[in-house]
């Protein structure tokens, strides 16, 4: 009886615990992987970009974003190319924002507009990379040597394209008369 007694307690003990298992996994419902049995996030969910402009389209990544890109050529009229050959200034360097992206040799003038492809060695070319937007937009200066800017603004890009940014001597003269 004592053991019937013994083996009915344990029995309702047994029966009365029940183990919870947590299950780690994606819990963001915008995931591809999204696991709606997951009880705490372990990081794993992965994202695919679905904008065919994009040039991570379709990659899966551990984050949601798109990254875009677009190329900028920046050149000097004649004009412009002999006002610095006046000056006596043979380079100006091109920055966006606060980074160099190249020199261009002053006292060169351009006839014609360069293309992004094939690069025109005499013209400063660079690509643009930025994320979640088909367009954006970025700052640049141009300064000489000594670190006078003779050329500066904002523009407006779009992905995937080329825009060429000439530098002409009424830009040198319309930056002149803003400062």
């Amino acid at each position: 009886m004592k053991k019937t007694i013994l083996l009915l307690m344990l029995a309702v003990v047994i029966n009365s615990c029940s183990v919870e298992v947590l299950v780690d996994g994606c819990t963001d419902i915008y995931a591809e992987n999204f696991n709606p049995n997951a009880d705490s996030d372990d990081g794993s969910c992965w994202y695919t970009c679905t904008d065919p402009y994009a040039v991570n389209y379709n990659l899966v990544l551990n984050a949601y974003y798109c990254e875009y890109e677009a190329d900028v050529v920046f050149y000097e009229d004649v004009a412009a190319a002999l006002y610095f050959n006046n000056l006596g200034i043979d380079w100006l360097d091109v920055y966006v924002g606060n980074d160099y992206v190249g020199t261009l040799q002053a006292t060169l003038g351009f006839t014609y507009v360069p293309v992004c492809f094939p690069t025109d060695p005499d013209a400063v070319h660079f690509t643009l990379a930025w994320e979640n937007s088909l367009s954006s937009t970025f700052t640049w200066s141009v300064r000489d040597g000594f670190g006078t800017i003779h050329y500066s603004g904002t523009d407006l890009i779009l992905a995937n394209n080329c825009l060429p940014m000439e530098l002409t001597f009424k830009k040198i003269q319309d930056y002149k008369e803003s400062k």
